[in-house]
């Protein structure tokens, strides 16, 4: 007898639910979602909380719409059907005068119910509006110690909505089922708020301490360790090289590290969250430098005079035609000690194996530094929310970025800013896009160049300008001084007409009084220009052109 064949049956297992990569996935699309539209929902500076509240009562207003909708369709419906039902029994003369009487007024009830419905779908996405708001405060003052009584407080809150509102079930059966979706919303909220996407309403102004304020105080002790290298090493003259890791990298690895697949939330900051950030940041960069002795080629001018005496008389005095002045140019070697300071970067590899980041945790780094949530990162970084307004409103002073200091230097946007805002102004204008600096303005441009040591003191290196706008690249600057107006105005044009975009200095270029302002466009023998420092748009009749001493250039490329 031969073998009786079995087939073999491996024994099922019950597949586990991860929930910290449940949790996460089920949150990511309505914030990718909501990050989207905020783009082009958002025309002027805004708050993500008031964004929220936009976005509950653009819900609140479709409940009502489609209740409304539903009411009418109802209504022609059962209007159809008793047309339909009076023209089958017209021939066989049945009365049926009370079906079609009775059929219009139950449409009308449902068209009054469905109205009903909508007024308290409103008045409750209000409701919703109001607790999404208070939750969301309230989950950004918790602390470590209180974290796990906050999430017990926020699912009690929550709860107590939906027992209060029993009367949902009637909204539901009424045609108002959208209603709910503010519920979800608030729920979203309390999701949000203690998973790794807090870190992006990190810099909101509840919290006590805020990410954007932890970021500057960090640059300064970068800028303290690199003062120190000065003082202790003897040089002529200081070069740094940055190849410091981005703010989003070491708010990813900080996020992920802290969250501990959702164990802890990373909205808030404490001293001890501040303690780890600060070893994310220093694990992440180090300094290195060394002092070289190069050789440099030196120009000089030298104003010479030569007299050339009319006449044979040796004893004859010179007249003012007898002198000539000239220039004689001379270039020279010269040695100097050199002082290269380098700020080098591991990579996050390098850190996620550092820290033992699990698998949950590797997932969740993954979708943090996915390019989905760029915009969302300037929130943290920046501590700004929304967009900038018209680069026509876009001045030195008098804006939220007035008061942000300029390199290593306790000057201000506002005190010296106008070249860096007018260069802004230019990369706006061409429409390049600005990497990962969202919403691009004077304020985040200069927060990014501090980033990477962008400036001189106050003065703004243009080679690092293409480092964080790599599609923005200086070229040149053009010397005005002892040119004509005309000679002036056609070398603005021919640079302004060949596609580059130009940034001039207005009012001479001295210590004490220099101005510069972006050239909009040149039209016959007008210059236009967006100017940082006034309203006026006629660059020679807001400023003499005879102070218009220089113009450097960039050429932009998408």
């Amino acid at each position: 007898m031969s073998d009786i064949k079995t087939k073999d049956i491996k024994p099922k297992s019950v597949k586990k639910l991860d929930k910290a990569i449940a949790w996460t996935e089920r949150i990511k699309d309505p914030i990718v979602y909501a990050n989207e539209r905020s783009k082009d929902a958002v025309s002027g500076d805004g708050n993500v909380v008031d964004y929220g509240s936009d976005k509950i009562k653009y819900v609140s207003n479709r409940a009502k719409d489609e209740s409304i909708y539903a009411a009418k369709k109802g209504v022609t419906k059962t209007k159809d059907v008793a047309i339909k039902k009076y023209q089958k029994n017209k021939l066989k003369k049945v009365a049926n005068k009370e079906i079609v009487e009775k059929g219009i007024k139950t449409s009308q009830n449902i068209a009054k119910k469905s109205e009903k419905a909508s007024k308290e779908a409103t008045k409750l996405s209000k409701k919703m509006l109001e607790q999404g708001k208070k939750l969301a405060i309230k989950g950004s003052k918790a602390t470590v110690k209180g974290v796990k009584a906050a999430y017990k407080g926020l699912k009690a809150s929550i709860k107590a909505i939906i027992a209060a509102c029993k009367s949902l079930v009637t909204i539901l059966t009424a045609g108002g089922a959208v209603a709910a979706i503010p519920i979800i919303i608030i729920c979203l909220i309390g999701l949000l708020i203690y998973s790794i996407f807090g870190i992006f309403f990190s810099s909101d102004s509840h919290n006590q301490i805020k990410m954007s304020d932890c970021i500057v105080e960090l640059n300064n002790k970068m800028d303290a360790r690199i003062a120190d290298i000065e003082r202790r090493e003897i040089h002529d003259e200081v070069i740094i090289e940055s190849n410091q890791a981005p703010w989003k990298d070491i708010l990813s690895i900080y996020a992920t590290r802290v969250s501990n697949g959702n164990n802890e939330e990373v909205m808030t900051i404490t001293p001890e969250k501040k303690k780890i950030l600060e070893e994310v940041f220093w694990d992440m960069n180090y300094l290195t430098y060394e002092t070289k002795v190069e050789k440099y080629k030196v120009k000089t001018i030298d104003s010479r005079v030569h007299v050339e005496i009319s006449g044979n008389s040796h004893y004859q005095r010179p007249t003012a035609s007898d002198i000539k002045h000239y220039d004689v140019e001379t270039e020279s070697e010269v040695e100097k000690r050199v002082l290269h300071i380098y700020i080098n970067s591991k990579s996050p590899d390098e850190l996620k194996t550092k820290y033992n980041f699990n698998s949950t945790q590797l997932k969740q780094y993954e979708e943090l530094s996915s390019d989905k949530y760029i915009t969302m990162w300037a929130s943290a970084i920046y501590g700004v929310y929304g967009s900038s307004g018209e680069i026509t409103t876009w001045k030195q002073k008098g804006r939220e970025w007035s008061n942000i200091r300029i390199g290593n230097t306790s000057k201000t946007i506002g005190d010296v800013g106008c070249l860096v805002t007018s260069v802004s102004i230019l990369i706006k204008k061409s429409g390049v896009p600005t990497k990962d600096i969202y919403p691009f303005n004077p304020g985040t441009f200069v927060t990014a160049l501090n980033n990477i040591y962008g400036f001189d003191g106050a003065n703004l290196q243009y080679g690092p300008i293409s480092k964080v706008v790599p599609g923005f690249v200086y070229q040149d600057r053009i010397m005005l001084k002892g040119k004509t107006k005309q000679e002036k105005l056609a070398l603005i044009r021919r640079y302004q007409e060949s596609g580059y975009y130009l940034a001039a200095e207005v009012a001479g270029a001295t210590e004490t009084s220099q101005h510069w302002v972006a050239i909009d466009n040149v039209v016959g023998d007008k210059i236009y220009m967006l100017d940082p420092g006034s309203e006026e748009t006629d660059m020679w009749k807001g400023y003499d052109w005879n102070l218009t001493t220089q113009f450097v250039y960039f050429k932009a490329s998408k």
